[in-house]
């Protein structure tokens, strides 16, 4: 019996096709399968790392918002009663009146030292606490600013609360009743030494 392979005396070569092992292909699919769960992990973790990084951010940025808005209104608040000559009178003699002709030591002893009238001493507080309410939300984000500006606003403090002498007086009267964070900032702000800021000059005579 012939055995040749077809066409062998035509010069003709047959070659085998290698074929792969399948027990190779099931492997490799499943290397593909859990590659590809670990990078959608990966992927998930991500988004909400991200999402939460974003709440975290929406959520201080109202903070913010809500903070300026109160800050704002409290200002507006107490600079109506500072320029309005008419609402300060009537207010400073209603309150008087309710308390039995009591008024606040810091309005009492500012017009005692500078021979102002009552009214006019209570539109200085007036103006004196929007002054601080101000500030006080300056320093409620003196972290975030930058150096410069933030040297600005220190050296702002330590004039207005250590140096001027009827905001020095304000600061120690009214301090039970200011914004804690604030005073404890100003507060260690005022024990450094502070050689940059000149005192003051006694004004002269025109």
């Amino acid at each position: 019996m012939n055995c040749e392979p077809p066409f062998s005396g035509l010069g003709v070569r047959i070659y085998a096709v290698p074929q792969p092992k399948r027990g190779g292909d099931a492997v490799n699919w499943e290397e593909v399968g859990a590659i590809g769960q670990v990078l959608g992990s990966v992927a998930v973790l991500i988004t909400l790392v991200y999402l939460s990084v974003q709440v975290a951010h929406a959520r201080q940025e109202t903070r913010r918002a809500i903070d300026n808005s109160l800050s704002s209104g409290v200002r507006d608040w107490t600079m109506t009663f500072a320029t309005d000559e008419r609402l300060n009178r009537l207010f400073v003699n209603a309150n008087a009146t309710l308390t039995g002709g009591q008024i606040p030591p810091f309005i009492t002893e500012t017009a005692r030292l500078t021979g102002m009238s009552v009214e006019d001493t209570a539109a200085v507080l007036w103006a004196l606490q929007s002054q601080f309410e101000w500030l006080a939300r300056t320093i409620a984000y003196i972290d975030e600013l930058p150096d410069g500006r933030r040297d600005d606003v220190d050296r702002n403090l330590r004039m207005v609360y250590g140096v001027i002498p009827l905001s020095k007086m304000y600061y120690a009267m009214m301090k039970p009743t200011l914004n804690r964070d604030a005073v404890r900032y100003i507060d260690e702000l005022l024990a450094r030494p502070i050689p940059d800021i000149p005192l003051l000059q006694p004004a002269k005579a025109v």
